[in-house]
């Protein structure tokens, strides 16, 4: 039995680490002693569980947003991308139903939300609202400039999705638009639908670029050293991803019921609604388009004010692990149909 631990974390939206980890496919890929997997998320350390977003953990793996990665990058830590996913969630931005407003273009010199999260290491639902809302100004041909942000200060620990506060200043009349994303903008949005009206939803534009956000794409990283001592087990660790993503698209249905739990507030329809095109969207990739949204996601973050530093992305990228993994699938595939 080997002592040498990974420890896996991901974010509770659509990845193909949650279906591993579901369905057993990390579990059975290290079921020989080679590794032992430890939870990031069910650890009882704070500082540990912190990893998740600066990466301190040198033997971590971490599939999810992709603001704390570039973030802890941007600060210094030696971390490689091994792969990408691009899964689309729900983001939309709205407007009270009884304010007049009623396109995009309207929202020159209107008052627009920002959440403002105090104590926490680096604020992704502020860098994501605002990226939202940049997006729809873009689309209107419209800029920061043209708009006020208006901070409205919110409470991760207060047992409400991301956008409670800020729909409750575009209620209260301090505010007069406000992003929503995630599963949880998604409940918001039905639950107050009478009284919003959607001006954009930006998870149906064609173009990708104005879809990226913290959740679109998602990066799998980990640390350099980590990969150099133990290449193969990282390889194996992808391979399982890459299993798992396979079997979310061959099986969509029970695919569905694993993000519904992962997610543990939303309904089935919900979550589908959620991520439109979940089951063909796992697979984690090093495509161009892939490259060019996580770089296109580092230089705003980089000129909002978000980084302590730039980088390369394409620097920050490690193609081998991922194409010995592919490769390492389809040598198992080829003996399995001998």
């Amino acid at each position: 039995m080997s002592d040498t631990e990974i420890w896996f974390t991901r974010c509770g939206g659509a990845t193909a680490s949650t279906i591993a980890i579901q369905q057993n496919f990390l579990q059975d890929e290290f079921a020989d002693g080679s590794a032992v997997l430890r939870s990031l998320q069910e650890s009882s350390d704070p500082s540990l569980r912190e990893s998740h977003f600066d990466h301190s953990n040198p033997a971590m793996l971490r599939e999810g947003g992709n603001i704390p990665p570039i973030w802890a990058r941007s600060r210094g830590a030696d971390t490689a991308v091994l792969a990408i996913s691009w899964v689309d969630e729900f983001q939309s931005i709205v407007a009270r139903a009884d304010s007049g407003i009623r396109s995009l273009a309207e929202l020159r010199g209107k008052r627009l939300a920002v959440p403002l999260y105090a104590g926490i290491s680096i604020d992704f639902q502020r860098g994501a609202n605002f990226h939202g809302l940049a997006n729809g100004l873009a689309i209107a041909g419209l800029g920061a400039a043209d708009v006020t942000f208006i901070d409205v200060p919110a409470d991760r620990g207060a047992g409400r999705g991301s956008g409670s506060a800020e729909l409750q200043a575009l209620f209260d009349g301090r505010v007069d638009a406000v992003f929503l994303r995630q599963s949880s903008g998604l409940r918001l949005f039905n639950q107050h639908a009478e009284r919003l009206r959607e001006l954009v939803r930006l998870t149906e534009q064609p173009d990708p670029l104005r879809r990226i956000n913290n959740g679109t794409p998602r990066p799998l990283t980990v640390h350099r050293r980590f990969l150099a001592e133990h290449r193969g087990l990282v390889v194996r660790y992808i391979a399982a991803l890459l299993r798992a993503a396979d079997w979310a698209e061959a099986n969509p249905g029970e695919a569905l019921d694993a993000l519904t739990r992962e997610d543990g507030r939303s309904d089935r329809r919900t979550i589908a609604a959620t991520f439109p095109r979940y089951a063909t969207s796992l697979h984690p990739k090093l495509t161009e388009t892939y490259i060019a949204g996580l770089s296109a996601q580092k230089d705003f973050l980089r000129d909002w004010g978000f980084l302590e530093a730039d980088f390369d992305v394409r620097d920050w990228i490690d193609h081998g692990p991922l194409e010995e993994a592919i490769a390492l699938v389809a040598a198992e595939a080829a003996v399995a149909a001998e």
